[in-house]
């Protein structure tokens, strides 16, 4: 299987990392040449500077992991070029071109997987398990407390320029921390038909 990762900050290093340790050897880089990484980690990796080439390469899935006001700018062509995409959450910083990106991937074939990697913390596995088989009774109520302190997210760069610090990158809280929207939804099976 081929890979092509978009954005190589924290979390596209760690597929990165999470592809290598699987044996997978097929992975190319789309780079913008924007990261504050150092670049040993992805030293002997092929990088392709123009998303066309890169998707000329034809991979077969595509991680978008660069900042939220630019997924869909990865997400739309990838899914019409027919890969399937594991894209970081959230899908964008707003719903303008949502609608583009389902009818990519109804063109193109791919399936999408948004990371709301929540979902797969054991503890709330454990949760979900209670409350479908109704051992902790009948939720009443519900409130979920979820922080960054962001001079320690990325302590390699100034957060303030960070993406999660900066609106007119898709951060800021509701859509940087919005894990605890998505798996209460999970929980209790609230979820889009």
């Amino acid at each position: 299987m081929k890979f092509l990762i978009a954005g190589l900050g924290s979390v596209g290093r760690r597929h990165l990392r999470n592809l290598l340790s699987l044996g997978e050897k097929d992975i190319l880089l789309f780079r913008t040449l924007q990261s504050t990484f150092p670049d040993d980690e992805l030293a002997g990796l092929p990088v392709e500077t123009n998303l066309n080439a890169a998707l000329a390469k034809q991979p077969d899935a595509v991680i978008i992991a660069n900042p939220t006001a630019l997924h869909l700018q990865v997400a739309i062509p990838a899914a019409n070029a027919g890969c399937h995409l594991l894209l970081e959450k959230p899908i964008s910083h707003s719903m303008e071109g949502v609608d583009l990106l389902e009818s990519a991937l109804k063109q193109g074939g791919g399936n999408v997987l948004v990371g709301f990697q929540f979902r797969f913390h054991p503890g709330l596995i454990q949760a979900k398990r209670w409350l479908d088989d109704g051992q902790i009774g009948r939720p009443l109520s519900f409130r979920a407390v979820y922080g960054e302190y962001l001079p320690s997210m990325h302590p390699w760069e100034d957060y303030r320029q960070s993406y999660s610090a900066r609106q007119d990158l898709g951060g800021g809280v509701l859509l940087t921390l919005c894990h605890p929207l998505d798996y209460a939804r999970w929980l209790w099976r609230i979820l889009p038909k």
